[in-house]
């Protein structure tokens, strides 16, 4: 009775996401797998499109709770909907890194035989799911990178799912102040920034305002603003800024993530802050 108990208190207890009821793991936290060594097959069907299939047991990085997680026997169907790049190291061997969204179609608890929606429902939900990554697509800012394109800018796979810890670590090579005070998403926004930045060519340097000499004689680029001036600034200004300057993600950003983003960027010739 203490194990149901314990189950009905976390995992199977009844949960609220945006008004709709839910069972499971709570939104927002997070799992790390490791897969076993699989079999993945693929055969080529037109010269840009290939039918896949893959299979092989993933274990969890860190031993689950006891009574916790759904019951032994429980089955889902998942849509994943992912971008795969891969480079070639040798003739027999790629590098392989793989990112993406999965959507839950349906579940059979370990206590029943039949799955929780028809075969007809699960077709809806696919098409339901699919429709919504196209909008996101569409109304995505023109600007943002797309979350299964090759961009221009450095791109670290899995990066959203960093750990506060991890983001930290990249935070202090990235050299971001004011990361104590930070929360996760506040993190990954900055050094989301700074990467952005790294992947893109600088301004040329010529000596203008915003610049002042360094000890060998060559100008020196100033910060785009100071963090406390900007942190003055209203959001829509923020926004402005970041629209001004192309800073790529800024549609889902923060108050405290555009400045960061905003004092990070380097002034282009000519703008104004």
């Amino acid at each position: 009775m203490a194990d149901e108990e314990r189950r009905t208190q976390g995992y199977d207890r009844l949960k609220q996401h945006q008004g709709k009821g839910y069972s499971g793991m709570k939104v927002g936290r997070s799992h790390k797998w490791y897969y076993d060594r699989g079999e993945w097959r693929e055969r080529k069907i037109t010269p840009d499109e290939w039918e896949i299939s893959y299979q092989t047991t993933k274990r969890r990085a860190a031993r689950a709770p006891e009574e916790s997680g759904a019951p032994i026997g429980t089955e889902y169907n998942w849509l994943i909907v992912s971008h795969q790049r891969v480079e070639k190291c040798d003739a027999n061997s790629y590098e392989t890194c793989l990112e993406g969204k999965k959507f839950k179609v349906a579940h059979k608890r370990a206590s029943n035989n039949a799955w929780n929606v028809s075969e007809k429902a699960q077709r809806k939900k696919v098409i339901e799911y699919l429709k919504q990554m196209i909008e996101e697509l569409e109304e995505a800012d023109e600007s943002d990178p797309l979350p299964y394109s090759v961009g221009e800018h450095e791109h670290i796979y899995g990066l959203n799912l960093r750990t506060k810890a991890e983001l930290l670590d990249m935070a202090r090579k990235y050299g971001i102040s004011g990361t104590s005070k930070m929360k996760r998403e506040e993190l990954l926004g900055a050094v989301k920034a700074c990467i952005e930045l790294s992947g893109k060519p600088q301004p040329e340097e010529t000596t203008q305002q915003n610049e002042r000499p360094k000890p060998d004689g060559h100008a020196e680029r100033k910060p785009d603003g100071d963090a406390t001036n900007l942190e003055a600034k209203s959001k829509d200004e923020l926004y402005r800024l970041a629209s001004e300057r192309r800073i790529g993600g800024r549609s889902s950003m923060n108050k405290r993530q555009l400045v960061h983003a905003l004092a990070a960027r380097r002034q282009r010739p000519g703008s104004r802050a």
